[in-house]
């Protein structure tokens, strides 16, 4: 006897627990594939796990069995647990309580359907059954990963259809469609039409519908705002909108060849925002979207060119006539002639191996390895000025210089910025004037005057601070 107890499962059951007189025994997944295949289909519709994969320490309790004594060779399959009990207890003799001309077999090794031959030998394959399902509503299952197939529906396919995660998608294996229209012509009626011209053209889509779509929080600006972090649904769907039938987003789309992605532009475009928005790895948004980590990192890279080349316009250099007709009455009163009002974001970043690396992406302020850049934005609060990111090693002062915004200004305007900010070398031959609050140098306190400069700047300044906050609110 082992000296820890091996557990079920599926149950809290353990090697070491007695039932009253009889000891529970555990038992291993069988060699045997057919069987295996059904042990495993149906411990992951009990668990609501459809990633569940057995290994050699994976044991099921004696008391899943007929009779409660493990499997035997009348009986090779687990049928009793907590939420559900199978009918079927060995391979190939369907459930008595259901009448035999109305099952649908399908094999899930083969991916293909056919009918149930009462006349024929046990079948080597592993099966699933489906029944009392409409034909309305199996079309909407197999073709329409996002459609609304009802609540009751919808907990059925939960419990008896949902396949292993290895069949997500069913491509071209048009026999499985071709089959249940067969089956479901019989109670279909009048809709016979409809459901072919639905299975002709939808039997390339993937069935298996992505755990979260637009659809599931569009309902909701405030769910919008956290996985997209736009306000509303109306925002999202305006720039979807304008962007769907983009042709440079349909030629980067082209350029990548290969097989056509099965995910719809709208959820591609959430994908990456999600992304964006929470910083989510791409191995996380492989098992919401049920696609592969290289697909959605393709998929990324693809959204994110295209937004770079399409969203850049949005940030642009406004012209002084434009800034004075636009600045609020704060700034008029007291710093008329302000230009951009200028801050360093700094973005965390995973730590290199290279050693020289890290002494250029180390910060002093963040204590953190990092990568820097100069945000500035017009005294109206627009973000008009985004540099390139520089290390995080970088001095405010070198990254003003090199991200070229001294010579974006005109002889006359004033840059409002922060005390790390000495840049009077690089100011005053342009004639642009620098405000930044005034340093105590070796005086024992301010002056008065002094003081309330400092706190009218502090009032004006905290602008470009809550807007690199608005930044960082996408992590990514």
């Amino acid at each position: 006897m082992p000296a820890n107890p091996r557990y079920c499962c599926i149950c809290s059951n353990h090697s070491k627990k007695w039932d009253g007189g009889r000891k529970l025994s555990m038992h291993r997944f069988p060699m045997d594939q057919r069987l295996r295949r059904v042990w495993l289909q149906r411990c992951r519709l009990v668990r609501a796990d459809f990633h569940f994969r057995s290994n050699d320490s994976t044991r099921l309790c004696s008391d899943h069995f007929e009779g409660k004594m493990g499997p035997s060779p009348s009986h090779p399959l687990q049928t009793l647990f907590p939420t559900r009990i199978f009918q079927i207890s060995r391979l190939g003799v369907p459930d008595e309580s259901v009448d035999e001309s109305s099952i649908l077999v399908v094999d899930q090794e083969d991916v293909t359907t056919h009918r149930i031959d009462k006349d024929t030998e046990d079948q080597d394959q592993n099966i699933m059954i489906f029944h009392n399902l409409s034909a309305v509503q199996s079309s909407l299952y197999f073709n329409d990963y996002c459609g609304d197939v009802g609540m009751e529906t919808s907990k059925h396919f939960n419990q008896s259809v949902q396949t292993s995660p290895d069949a997500v998608c069913i491509g071209t294996q048009t026999d499985i469609f071709t089959a249940t229209f067969k089956v479901l012509t019989k109670e279909c009626g009048t809709q016979t039409e409809t459901i072919s011209n639905t299975i002709n053209t939808t039997c390339s889509i993937q069935c298996d519908r992505p755990t979260l779509t637009y659809e599931d929080i569009k309902l909701s600006d405030e769910n919008v705002c956290f996985y997209t972090g736009y306000p509303s649904a109306a925002v999202f769907e305006h720039l979807y909108n304008e962007i769907k039938d983009d042709d440079q987003l349909n030629s980067c789309a082209s350029a990548e060849g290969g097989r056509p992605s099965f995910l719809r532009l709208i959820d591609e475009f959430l994908m990456v925002l999600m992304r964006l928005r929470l910083g989510l790895l791409l191995q996380n948004l492989a098992y919401r979207f049920h696609a592969s980590s290289s697909t959605c990192s393709r998929i990324f890279n693809k959204w994110v060119d295209y937004l770079c080349y399409l969203l850049s316009v949005l940030i642009c250099w406004p012209d002084r006539q434009n800034i004075d007709f636009t600045m609020p009455m704060s700034f008029r009163k007291k710093y008329p002639s302000c230009r951009v009002v200028i801050d360093c974001i700094e973005i965390r970043t995973d730590t290199p191996s290279s050693l020289q690396m890290r002494s250029l992406l180390y910060s002093d302020y963040k204590s953190h390895m990092t990568y820097k850049g100069l945000v500035g934005i017009s005294p109206a609060g627009a973000v008009t000025f985004v540099s390139d990111l520089y290390n995080g090693s970088i001095s405010d002062k070198q990254i003003t210089k090199l991200s070229g915004l001294i010579d974006l200004c005109e002889e006359g305007d004033a840059i409002m910025a922060d005390k790390g900010f000495l840049i009077y070398d690089f100011t005053t031959p342009k004639g642009v004037d620098l405000i930044i609050p005034p340093f105590k140098k070796k005086r024992k306190k301010l002056p008065t005057k002094e003081v309330q400069q400092t706190k009218d700047i502090a009032n004006l300044r905290i602008h470009v601070e809550r807007e690199i906050e608005r930044i960082k609110n996408f992590r990514l």
